[in-house]
């Protein structure tokens, strides 16, 4: 019974997954001119809401979805504008802000038939990528603040992050520390530019130093040749 309902759930979600992937493809079909039809409307909200329910399986193709012309159209419509900010926490943000928009917004789950507790676990996975992100050693107290987790409980999440394949990271227990070796970037914006110029300039000092310490190495080799 165990196996077969396993079964069961692995194919829903292949269904599911398979679904999106046709809604994306779909929306793609839209432009700014025909972004307002009820066809287009329907198809984004539809692949909003999936895009919500399950915001890994499909990271890379899902990544743009803000961008599409149908998406930006729900926040032009009554109905579905609170979904297009929900879609953006998905997109960009953390669990905090996620948790701050439930508060003012506590129907907007029931209303699109989202799961609160799977909603909770894909924002704390996604906030984990956000937060590798931005620092290459992560103290477990930074984790257990950003995930809203006890202490004890870091581990757990950082294991369920490198399963969801969005992060590669080890763990150092007596230090306390996430190593990120790499992560997905969620929203590549200015600061990730600056970010990303950061680490270059790094890289480039680090190099320079190499080759400095190479032609040292080399003149006194070549003044013992002597």
């Amino acid at each position: 019974a165990v196996i077969g309902a396993m079964d069961t759930e692995a194919l829903d979600a292949t269904k599911a997954k398979t679904k999106q992937q046709f809604l994306l493809l779909h929306l793609s079909t839209f432009d700014e001119s025909s972004a307002f039809e009820p066809e287009a409307l329907e198809a984004a909200r539809n692949a909003a809401v999936g895009a919500i329910r399950d915001p890994v399986s499909l990271f890379n193709e899902q990544r743009g979805i803000i961008r599409i012309p149908a998406i930006q159209a729900l926040g032009k419509k009554k109905d579905t504008k609170l979904l297009l900010k929900l879609l953006e926490i998905f997109s960009s943000g953390k669990l905090e802000d996620f948790l701050s928009f439930l508060s003012t917004n506590p129907n907007i789950l029931t209303q699109f038939n989202l799961v609160h507790e799977e909603c909770i676990r894909y924002m704390r996975i996604l906030s984990l990528c956000s937060l590798a992100d931005e620092h290459e050693e992560i103290p477990y107290a930074a984790v257990a603040s950003t995930l809203q987790v006890p202490l004890e409980d870091v581990e757990s999440w950082v294991i369920s992050g490198v399963s969801s394949g969005l992060l590669v990271a080890k763990m150092d227990q007596l230090q306390q520390l996430v190593m990120v070796e790499r992560c997905v970037v969620r929203k590549f914006g200015i600061e990730q530019w600056k970010l990303l110029q950061t680490k270059m300039d790094a890289w480039k000092s680090n190099v320079r130093g190499i080759l400095e310490g190479l032609k040292r190495s080399q003149a006194i080799q070549a003044q013992l040749a002597v």
